[in-house]
């Protein structure tokens, strides 16, 4: 029994380790993929067979387009992003330390999104602005983005607000302190996990998404995801590889940058 036992406990690690690999073998393929089509010389979507080449990422810096829906999504994004910061901050307070009727209601609405289909959200939207006549392509795409990324934000702050200790804003309001500036020097610098986790996944998830922009976006204004679906509609060129490998790249090196400049794993262990 006590051999049996303990191959058991040799073979479930490396069991573990294979599914593991597995895993990221499932996740990195398509990416792998996905740049080898980008540095092919043939005019079409294959993979390299004749040596690589970088023509269509040259290619790519001559199209002002992808240019200005990149600006147009790296400007919204930090707009939504510092929006459902301050939005989720303020709705995490009030689910987290307060009891009061309605108090599940509220839960439920900020984080809404994260179930509801993205298509069927642009759709509401668009029908909505149909309707009462409100044609700022830019200002949709605001508000839907908004309510997009408020509940990453929520997640991230409430769970930070759920490990904090009270007593240390009261010891602050006991010495004096007012409520706003215990907030800013005491509440405020501990909820720092929360905020940069929500952060990242607000700015990302509002720079990549296509479901609920594909209905906002128009022929004036578009983001960089809804200009690469109209390439690939339009055009079978490895052009649209080219741009996925740069989003891809720039998604990446968000995450790196938080971690350089705040560091992630010791938040994450803070």
């Amino acid at each position: 029994m006590g051999a049996a036992r303990e191959t058991g406990h040799q073979i479930a690690p490396r069991l573990l380790g294979a599914w593991t690999a597995l895993v990221c073998v499932y996740i990195v393929a398509p990416l792998a993929a996905m740049f080898a089509v980008s540095v092919t010389p043939l005019d079409y979507i294959s993979l390299p067979k004749n040596g690589l080449s970088l023509r269509w990422y040259a290619r790519l810096l001559q199209q002002s387009q992808f240019f200005d829906s990149g600006w147009n999504s790296v400007l919204l994004a930090l707009e939504a992003t510092a929006t459902a910061l301050v939005l989720g901050t303020l709705s995490s307070l009030a689910i987290v330390r307060y009891r009061f009727a309605g108090r599940e209601v509220v839960r439920l609405t900020v984080t809404s999104p994260l179930f509801i289909p993205m298509v069927m959200t642009g759709l509401a939207i668009l029908i909505f602005s149909s309707a009462v006549g409100w044609g700022s392509e830019p200002s949709r795409l605001y508000i839907g983005h908004c309510a997009l990324t408020l509940p990453y934000a929520v997640r991230a702050i409430s769970a930070s607000l759920t490990g904090f200790d009270l007593n240390q804003e009261l010891a602050a309001r006991n010495l004096g302190a007012s409520p706003l500036k215990a907030f800013l020097l005491v509440t405020l610098p501990q909820l720092r996990p929360g905020l940069v986790a929500g952060a990242i996944f607000a700015f990302i998830v509002s720079f990549d998404n296509v479901g609920l922009s594909i209905f906002l976006t128009g022929a004036t204004y578009k983001t960089l995801p809804v200009e690469l679906l109209s390439h690939i509609e339009n055009d079978n060129d490895p052009m649209s590889a080219a741009l996925s490998v740069v989003m891809v790249v720039l998604s990446m090196a968000i995450v790196l940058l938080a971690e350089r400049v705040v560091g992630l794993q010791r938040l994450v262990r803070g």
